[in-house]
């Protein structure tokens, strides 16, 4: 039977879209393989089929991405559905994996099929300039935030496409990451809406999180305490938010705060309270408050510190990121050090921001990769620097298209080059995980829940709102390298 006799033989109306996967080349696995043969690079690529006695549960690589299933879960559930202990299984039961070619056949008036891949389509590989991919993500994200803001002004943290509902998840930094990003959307378009938006995102997080800690202090709090990083980020929210003069008295308060956790030997504190964990994600806080603090001396606001005060803290964090390096550091200090060069001239604010870069480019992974999965950023040698995510890659994509601006503006054409191909390939890996129409959305219920955001990863279809905000971010910075950090 061919693909366009499947309707007609499923009894399927002309209007309705139809997934399809031709299995094939079915393959015992044993025992001991199970790992080798199932992980995820695969995860949506090749099913799964357990078998024991009778019962046999046979599962395609879209129905996995569907339902965001991992290899492991689905024996589980076997299992479990059986009332067999794992032993019991390895002994009777059988688990094959097989190829499979996928197709959407779409109704209505695009009666096509549609060859899939990991249950989406591929995007270009490398376009030939920037503008397109990043069009299309800051419509996207744009649309998916406004879209998805409650009257209150909430954007939700986190999304299960697969179960149709929220996470009770959150995080204050990722929320104000939000608020950060469609400001500046904003500000791009000029757009009165997009403006409006942007304070009440703004104002609904505040009055969530900011607390007076005492002394003239504000800081962003929650349960699990107060981080260095939630109050640099709020802030610079603040600093971007159209006609944000209403959040004035929470910007001097953060301000004063931030201050308060300045530190003779590793720049910042990173924690107001609890005190021990003080120290913790330092990466990234150091580099949130010190772009909070070259911002704020830029603008001049109530409590900024000196240039030369910014300059001390970007000496201590410089001199603790070559005693143990940390990609995570990179994208918040380049766009730091890019601020503080534009109001210095001092050439080493430069040279670190373009050097750090540079030591950061190996981790993007190109060659020997699934299609759908190139131009994300991961060192598999390093796992301790953390999973391919979105958000990882929309934050360093950020950083390397301010190190192309900065590469560009000293004259180093070689590096602003490289910088430019590496933003390239991480832009067309931000606009894979992004729904951008039915077609990758076809599994999904509430469609205009997901339409324009980001999924973590190529076989983890869950959304979040840093992953979008650090998109939407990276490319705006890309089509108009002006904005943001002068």
């Amino acid at each position: 039977m061919n693909l366009g006799e499947l309707r007609r033989h499923i009894r399927a109306s002309p209007a309705e879209s139809i997934e399809v996967c031709v299995a094939s080349d079915f393959r015992v696995v044993t025992r001991n393989r199970l790992p080798k043969v199932f992980f995820n690079r695969v995860r949506g690529v090749v099913g799964l089929e357990i078998a024991l006695a009778d019962a046999v549960s046979r599962i395609a690589p879209t129905q996995m991405i569907a339902n965001n299933l991992g290899f492991d879960r689905a024996v589980d559930r076997f299992h479990a559905t059986q009332g067999i202990a794992e032993i019991g299984f390895a002994t009777r039961g059988t688990v094959r994996v097989f190829s499979a070619e996928q197709f959407l056949l779409q109704g209505g008036d695009k009666d096509e099929a549609i060859k899939l891949f990991r249950g989406s389509t591929t995007v270009d590989e490398l376009p030939p300039s920037n503008d397109g991919h990043a069009i299309g993500l800051v419509n996207g994200i744009g649309h998916w935030m406004v879209q998805n803001q409650s009257s209150d002004g909430r954007i939700p943290y986190k999304y299960w496409p697969s179960r149709g509902m929220e996470s009770p998840a959150d995080n204050a930094i990722r929320n104000f990451l939000a608020s950060w990003s469609l400001a500046r959307l904003a500000k791009l378009r000029r757009s009165t809406s997009l403006g409006e938006a942007a304070r009440r995102n703004l104002r609904c997080n505040l009055s969530r999180y900011f607390q007076h800690i005492g002394n003239g202090r504000g800081a962003i709090v929650e349960a699990s305490g107060a981080k260095l990083g939630a109050s640099a980020v709020a802030g610079l929210a603040i600093l971007e938010t159209p006609d944000g003069y209403e959040f004035l008295e929470e910007l001097g308060m953060l301000a004063e705060g931030i201050n308060s956790l300045a530190d003779e030997d590793s720049g910042f504190r990173t924690f107001f309270f609890p005190r021990e964990r003080d120290g913790d994600n330092w990466n990234f806080y150091s580099g949130e408050a010190l772009l909070f603090w070259a911002e704020a001396a830029r603008l001049g606001i109530p409590g900024a510190p000196t240039l030369a005060k910014c300059s001390k803290a970007f000496e201590l964090c410089r001199a603790r990121h070559y005693r143990k390096r940390n990609p995570a550091f990179v994208p918040w200090h380049t766009q730091a050090c890019a601020s503080l060069f534009a109001q210095t001239g001092r050439r080493e604010f430069a040279d670190f921001a373009l050097e750090i870069n540079d030591w950061l480019m190996p981790m993007q992974q190109w060659n020997g990769l699934p299609a759908d999965m190139r131009g994300r950023f991961y060192d598999p040698a390093r796992p301790d620097f953390g999973p391919p995510h979105a958000a990882s890659t929309g934050a360093y994509v950020e950083g390397l298209a301010e190190a192309a601006s900065l590469a560009r503006t000293v004259g180093d054409q070689s590096r602003a080059s490289s910088f430019e191909r590496a933003t390239r390939r991480g832009l067309r890996s931000l606009r894979q995980l992004q729904f951008r129409d039915s077609r990758d959305a076809f599994y999904v219920s509430k469609k205009d829940r997901v339409m324009g955001a980001l999924r973590t990863e190529v076989y983890d279809n869950a959304v979040r709102v840093d992953s979008a905000a650090h998109a939407l971010m990276a490319a705006m910075k890309i089509l108009h390298p002006e904005i943001g950090v002068p």
